[in-house]
């Protein structure tokens, strides 16, 4: 196993380098790309990060076929996440830094801004980058970044052109259900028709599921199984109980780890897994009332590391070694310019993304050269308990900034109330030390005023570059 962290790069041995050197330069075929993007989806929801409760075999695999990142970074939320990946820009600087469907919070000490409801179709977005290096690209499952939640409904619009604005070539007909793992099974034999399909050209398929969303469901004989097994089936769609893991959610997450094994499997039929970058990811943490998301704080809605830190799996034989674990933090914002780079792409010079290119990490040992994240997420979620909020990860601290209010929690019990605890005004800092404090236990503000001050400046400085939409005092 290869380690690779901010601190200390562990090459590989020099005849495993010399040999990636030389299938990099002899590569000339574009490697396709299938991206898989898991919905509420903890960090911790993976065997492979240290999951008991659930088997996650294929995900596993996948991991020890490929790099996986221990501290990858997204939005709190579906839509910002989304808009991140699909724009390679940080929410803070597109706008899109609310789910498209939200509506103000009135009982709030700030007053939001407005965010942005639709990515433009003129921005250089990820697929047209792909498209017109050579890809041809495809989506199935949910889409929240404009116009509908779902895909399907998207396609009768504009007389069938929506998502052809966007550099997609095809738009699949799976469709949001209430058994969310018919929805998985539609998506999944969606992407697997369209890899085969499009297998002697280099893709871009984007299989973008709504597990493992509420409401909950997966096949009974899976949800009896963890039930046997001692879990509680929870007592609604919508995931309610008094204890966190549910039978259900359990059963769903582990029918979606199957799902990535079938596309798995249908690389490996098409002869198309050597040539083929395979990414999985999680738009935010899991919800708190039926995950726990442990030893990290939070969930879904939060800017703490349980809302923001997320799986992040990619596998490319010949280029990516085998059970390499990097440790650098990195961002979903960082996809567009690896996908970049790896399929030759480029990008009009005055298209602004925030990312970096991942492939110095896993190909000569080469430093990221960043140790600063961004977020911004400037509005009220109350049944989070998440008031509008900046933060800043700069090397081993992180900063909280809570503009005008913040919910005061009394612990596990407070996660069936909406909202989860007391509204407090005034705005607060709240600083930690992830490498001594990964859990986020110990506010350290008081003890380090001038940590505190550095970060603020900088992501002051950030905001301010970026010209950020903030919330205002009423």
């Amino acid at each position: 196993m290869v380690e690779i962290n901010a601190k200390r790069i562990i090459l590989r041995t020099i005849p495993f380098v010399l040999g990636l050197q030389v299938i990099a330069a002899d590569r000339g075929k574009q490697p396709n790309i299938l991206f898989i993007l898991a919905d509420d989806f903890g960090w911790n929801q993976l065997g492979c990060n240290g999951d008991k409760h659930v088997q996650t075999p294929h995900l596993d695999k996948l991991a020890s076929e490929g790099i996986r990142f221990t501290r990858a970074y997204v939005m709190p939320q579906s839509s910002p996440t989304r808009g991140a990946f699909f724009t390679g820009k940080y929410p803070g600087r597109s706008r899109m830094t609310a789910v498209t469907h939200a509506k103000p919070f009135s009982n709030g000490y700030m007053v939001e801004p407005e965010p942005l409801r639709a990515i433009p179709v003129e921005w250089y977005n990820i697929t047209r980058m792909l498209k017109d290096a050579g890809y041809i690209t495809g989506i199935s499952g949910k889409w929240h970044i404009g116009g509908n939640y779902s895909v399907q409904p998207m396609k009768s619009e504009m007389q069938g052109r929506f998502f052809e604005r966007y550099g997609i070539d095809w738009a699949g007909d799976a469709n949001e259900t209430t058994d969310n793992y018919k929805a998985v099974d539609a998506i999944t034999n969606e992407i697997c028709t369209f890899m085969e399909t499009n297998k002697d050209r280099p893709f871009f398929v984007w299989a973008s599921h709504f597990t493992t969303h509420s409401p909950l469901a997966a096949p009974d004989s899976l949800i009896r199984k963890y039930e046997s097994l001692g879990y509680k089936r929870s007592t609604d769609i919508w995931g309610n109980t008094d204890e966190r893991p549910t039978a259900d959610f359990l059963a769903m997450t582990e029918f979606l780890d199957t799902s990535v094994g079938r596309l798995l499997d249908k690389l490996e039929t098409l002869g198309l897994r050597e040539n083929t970058l395979v990414v999985f990811v999680g738009d935010n943490g899991a919800l708190g009332r039926y995950w726990d998301h442990s030893p990290l704080r939070g969930a879904k809605g939060s800017l703490y590391e349980g809302g923001i830190r997320s799986p992040l799996i990619m596998r490319l034989p010949g280029e990516i070694a085998p059970r390499e674990i990097c440790s650098v933090p990195v961002h979903i914002v960082d996809l567009y310019p690896t996908f970049m780079e790896l399929s030759g792409g480029s990008k009009p010079e005055n298209y602004v993304i925030d990312g970096r290119s991942l492939v110095p990490l896993w190909t000569n040992g080469e430093a990221f050269g960043r140790e600063t994240i961004f977020f911004h997420h400037p509005h009220y979620e109350e049944m989070y308990s998440k008031t509008p909020s900046s933060a800043i990860i700069d090397g081993d601290y992180k900063l909280i900034h809570s503009y005008g209010d913040y919910y005061q929690i009394d612990g596990f019990k407070e996660i069936h109330k909406v909202p989860y605890g007391k509204l407090i005004k005034g705005e607060r800092f709240e600083l930690f030390n992830l490498k001594e404090d990964p859990q986020e236990q110990n506010n350290i503000v008081e003890y380090h005023p001038e940590i505190k001050k550095r970060l603020n400046q900088k992501l002051t400085l950030w905001l301010n570059e970026i010209e950020a939409l903030l919330p205002q005092t009423k």
